[in-house]
């Protein structure tokens, strides 16, 4: 999908309507700053918005995420596409969540070796030192191609209020964590909780 496209045809749907970004925002429960980055294709509206705005512009979610108005033979291919380009971004998600699972056991099965490699076999110290550093160093490398995968893919749903956000590196790294969830704190409505990894885009406002 072109999230630029997509943006220039929700501003120009919002003039149409004689609507200021502010009112927008207002009617979407939203923030000004969110429609702004819209309609600067740095982002897509959360799923749970899209009818929401298509009803406001009298559109069709196929039309909104095409970012024109269709006729009847467009709209049929139109949904096609955009059926596809959905299932294809979710896939993706999914593979690069696999990718940064890989890239943390990895790393941590090599530091594992490492330390052992250095506890039992009868080398010069210097080699055993070295072994160990070695391994830090894949163990640092990979958590950290880990973390950014992870924080970079999709967002979390904060357990109260349901929209989705992106925490800080920081956030991320030093929070109580499952497997799927993390104790974060929503930055919509201020409460710490359990938050479930999402693969869907987080809710800038």
């Amino acid at each position: 999908m072109d999230y630029k496209k997509i943006g220039l045809f929700i501003s120009q749907e919002r003039k149409a309507k004689n609507l200021t970004q502010a009112s927008l925002a207002q009617k979407l429960y939203v923030s000004e700053k969110t429609i702004s980055k819209w309609e600067n294709g740095n982002g897509l509206p959360e799923t749970g918005l899209l009818l929401k705005i298509c009803d406001i512009f009298e559109i069709s979610v196929n039309e909104l995420l095409s970012g024109e108005r269709l006729d009847n033979q467009r709209y049929k291919d139109k949904a096609e596409d955009n059926i596809t380009n959905l299932l294809l971004q979710k896939k993706n998600n999914k593979q690069k969540i696999l990718f940064s699972a890989i890239c943390c056991i990895l790393s941590c099965s090599v530091l594992l070796v490492c330390i052992t490699l250095a506890s039992f076999l009868d080398i010069a110290i210097w080699l055993r030192i070295s072994l160990i550093i070695y391994g830090a160093i894949i163990f640092v490398f990979g958590l950290t191609v880990a973390i950014i995968y992870d924080i970079n893919i999709g967002s979390f749903e904060c357990k109260y209020c349901g929209k989705k956000f992106a925490p800080s590196t920081k956030e991320y790294v030093f929070a109580y964590h499952s497997f799927t969830k993390r104790r974060l704190k929503c930055p919509h409505c201020g409460k710490i909780g359990m938050c479930k990894k999402s693969l869907q885009n987080k809710d800038n406002n």
